[in-house]
């Protein structure tokens, strides 16, 4: 995978590029958990956005 971090296939299937290794945690994390939320909603839409908002400040409030 040259021109892209991740993606997320119709079949649920996510693929994770090599060049994440060695970046910072949350940046692979914020990647991650933004591939996963494509299993609950297909596109970039306000929905996936909101759900993306509610995970990260979740996870920001689990490290203050």
């Amino acid at each position: 995978m040259k021109n892209k971090w991740s993606s997320c296939s119709s079949r649920g299937n996510v693929t994770l590029s090599s060049e994440l290794i060695g970046l910072p945690n949350e940046v692979v994390e914020y990647v991650i958990v933004h591939e996963l939320l494509h299993l609950i909603v297909p596109n970039h839409g306000v929905k996936f956005s909101l759900y993306e908002l509610v995970v990260m400040v979740g996870n920001i409030r689990g490290k203050i």
